[in-house]
């Protein structure tokens, strides 16, 4: 049950008010009155919205930490596009799941001294206006360990997601993760930075990485933005030296 604001309580109020006691001139008002209640309640619903999507890329934040990739993949729509770094783009939650079986984990769960922290943050979140699809930026924070292997990292990257609400619930439909860069703690990104994995020959994907501008640091790529600039409204287009650091990074 949605949970409506006092400020909407008290516009509906004042629409009943209007309806039960008014002359036939007052109709222009009332329709007035209704208007606004019909945005209010526009607004209180995207807000929720955004409030529940909010909540979702957190809980598949969670469970990767935990190598929970079933309960991720519930998360997912059947036709579900999930493309992380130089992987590729694996479409539907069979193949979702194969890449995922690729993680730290992803076959045989987290083993006792076994790290894999990803922390979501900075969320950027558009809800489309009629409630039913989204997209949304997100940074990840990641924390990798294994006492057996002994190695301890560092990740970071960007994630540009997109969601559909099915049956009244958000789900992801396409999750795109650019991890800037990789390092090992000890060494850290300024002195050894590392090369993301590329294609898995045993779990080849269905389409090669999307955006072939793509590299990790310390080359230079900026994840395309969903959203323009909310001042201006225009989009981002990378600067020439962006776009030909790239290139020679490629």
């Amino acid at each position: 049950m949605r949970s409506v604001p006092a400020a909407a309580l008290l516009l509906s109020a004042a629409v009943a008010l209007a309806l039960g006691g008014c002359a036939p001139q007052d109709d222009g008002r009332i329709a007035q009155l209704e208007a606004r209640l019909t945005r209010a309640e526009s607004r209180i619903g995207l807000a929720e919205d955004y409030n529940q999507l909010a909540n979702l890329q957190r809980q598949y934040g969670y469970y990767l930490d935990k190598a929970q990739f079933a309960e991720i993949v519930d998360l997912f729509t059947d036709d579900i596009s999930l493309e992380y770094s130089h992987r590729g783009v694996y479409k539907g939650k069979a193949h979702a799941t194969q890449l995922l079986q690729l993680m730290p984990g992803g076959k045989t769960g987290l083993l006792p001294g076994m790290l894999q922290n990803h922390i979501q943050i900075g969320g950027v979140i558009h809800v489309a206006e009629d409630g039913r699809s989204a997209k949304a930026r997100w940074r990840a924070l990641v924390m990798m360990g294994n006492t057996e292997k002994k190695t301890a990292d560092w990740q970071e990257g960007i994630y540009e997601n997109e969601y559909r609400k099915e049956n009244g619930v958000w789900k992801i439909s396409k999750i795109v993760v650019s991890m800037n860069v990789a390092a090992k703690y000890d060494k850290g990104w300024g002195v050894a930075p590392e090369k993301m994995p590329g294609v898995n020959k045993d779990f080849p994907p269905d389409a090669p990485q999307s955006d072939p501008n793509y590299v990790e640091y310390p080359g230079i790529y900026v994840p395309p933005y969903h959203y323009p600039n909310p001042v201006t409204g225009k989009p981002w287009t990378p600067p020439a030296k962006v776009a030909d650091a790239a290139a020679a990074a490629r």
